[in-house]
């Protein structure tokens, strides 16, 4: 019998609401995360060095901190990140001042090589930790694949976004249950299909007097099912 975690139930809890589940649940443990480190690890070092090397957070997470109303955290932490930022370039302004100061930084490889300076050398420590979650969740539902609680939770809901289809169908070997993913999905697919179908078909203006039900938001939903929950993915996601 394969055990289960927090994340199975998780999982069961999440899938009847709308939207990809495992997208749902990276946005919830993401603000957590970013909560606990704002009101808890602002002055650790160790956070304040992750800081420095990813230079702040990226560009989707870094406005998610920035919106939680702590601004002395978010200063702290980025003050961090610039200061070593103007360390890189007064170094570089120094180290070029012999052959006639930063004129020769406004292009060829003296610029290249700043730039790259310039850049993270670490990824964005929350997409860090949403991918870290992401793999967990995704082994969750693969492992418990052909459970008949998590199957019947699956079947019901709105399915996974493509891209989390695509991270799950990587991490599951069992052609069997492989199989039980793929019909559970194309069923979801299909339905989604079809009312978008339904929806075009009502919004021609031949068919203007009949009245719009479910398939009215499926426009909506199926940019979600291809794209991911809006505010998931950050730009310096980590790639499998």
């Amino acid at each position: 019998m394969t055990h289960k975690t927090f994340g199975y139930f998780d999982l069961l809890e999440t899938f009847p609401k709308p939207g990809c589940a495992v997208c749902n649940l990276l946005l919830r443990d993401t603000h957590a995360f970013l909560d606990s480190i704002m009101y808890e690890y602002v002055m650790d070092p160790e956070t304040q060095n992750k800081f420095r090397d990813s230079r702040g957070l990226c560009d989707q997470h870094g406005w998610q901190i920035a919106q939680m109303g702590s601004g002395l955290g978010v200063a702290v932490l980025y003050e961090r990140a610039l200061g070593d930022l103007l360390e890189t370039l007064n170094a570089a302004a120094k180290g070029t001042t012999r052959s006639g100061g930063l004129s020769r930084l406004r292009g060829g490889k003296e610029g290249t090589a700043l730039a790259d300076a310039l850049e993270p050398s670490q990824p964005c420590i929350a997409c860090k930790h949403l991918t870290e979650s992401e793999a967990r969740y995704l082994k969750e539902i693969s492992q418990h694949a052909n459970d008949p609680k998590l199957q019947a939770a699956y079947s019901a809901s709105d399915g996974l976004c493509l891209e989390h289809f695509r991270g799950l169908l990587r991490v599951t070997g069992s052609p069997a249950r492989l199989q039980t993913l793929i019909a559970m999905q194309t069923d979801i697919w299909t339905r989604l299909r079809a009312e978008l179908n339904e929806f075009m078909r009502k919004s021609d203006f031949n068919n203007a007097g009949e009245k719009m039900g479910v398939e009215g938001s499926s426009w909506r939903r199926v940019v979600a099912r291809l794209g991911g929950e809006h505010g998931v993915f950050g730009l310096r996601r980590l790639k499998p």
